[in-house]
């Protein structure tokens, strides 16, 4: 594990902390502690990207850490874990979470938002950033796909202005347009600075910086969205970071633990 928090630590230096799944757990239940947010009024909202790896029973995830100890989840988030859900997402899972009748009055329970692209380690060449050999296969692959795939056509590209994005014309790859639409838009300068970055594995960790800063930044704007747009009486508490695939296991970098609505 040392070795792999080395390269999580020279690579996104101090952008998060380093956390394993139950430590992770423990930061959390201290920051509620005071917040009235526990597993009986409050859901657990997900803007994670659909990748099966993020929850293979046969590895220690981040997300079956998070729902063991806060139930199941309401999924938001397609591929790069953007929140393709929306406003309208948002609005549904605010219908979800528990009653909340701790004060002996009932009251809407709470939205506990975990935000979180993810991205692989490959135990091979020097701790590879990016790629990953899955449970079940002895083929390495990427891990965020969606993501390495934008790195590889935008380095085919030579630059973000001449990226091309794929058309869709039958509508029928939509999440991946939208991902590639709004990192081209928001982020043309610094992609263009990570073109130019020799190291592998730091043009990778700060690619997924920049792909959670637009995920995290969407959801947070969505949520004030919904809030000038519903009545919701509950709490939101928003928990963003890059999780990382180890073999066999998750770890996280956690970025925030904050409270939109508190």
């Amino acid at each position: 594990m040392s070795n792999f928090k080395e390269v999580l630590e020279t690579n996104f230096n101090s952008w998060g902390s380093y956390v394993t799944p139950p430590e992770l757990i423990d930061k959390i239940l201290g920051d509620f502690k005071d917040k009235d947010i526990s597993r009986d009024n409050s859901r657990l909202v997900f803007s994670v990207c659909p990748d099966d790896v993020n929850r293979l029973t046969t590895r220690e995830t981040i997300e079956a850490s998070l729902k063991e100890k806060f139930d199941n989840e309401f999924h938001l988030g397609g591929l790069g874990a953007y929140p393709i859900g929306g406003v309208s997402g948002i609005t549904a899972a605010s219908h979800h979470p528990p009653d909340d009748i701790s004060s002996g009055d009932r009251k809407e329970g709470n939205l506990i938002f975990f935000v979180s692209p993810h991205v692989g380690i490959l135990e091979k060449d020097s701790m590879k950033l990016g790629k990953m050999v899955r449970p079940g296969q002895e083929k390495i692959t990427s891990s965020c796909g969606a993501m390495m795939g934008f790195l590889a056509a935008l380095k085919e590209a030579g630059s973000a202005s001449d990226f091309n994005i794929a058309a869709d014309d039958k509508n029928v790859d939509p999440t991946r347009i939208v991902l590639q639409e709004q990192l081209i838009n928001k982020f043309s300068s610094q992609l263009d600075e990570i073109l130019g970055i020799n190291d592998s594995n730091k043009q990778v960790a700060d690619l997924f910086k920049l792909n959670y800063d637009l995920v995290a930044n969407k959801a947070k704007e969505m949520i004030k969205e919904f809030m000038a747009k519903e009545h919701f009486e509950g709490k939101i508490a928003f928990i963003g970071g890059i999780t990382v695939n180890l073999p066999g296991k998750d770890t996280f970098l956690l970025k925030e633990i904050s409270y939109p609505k508190a």
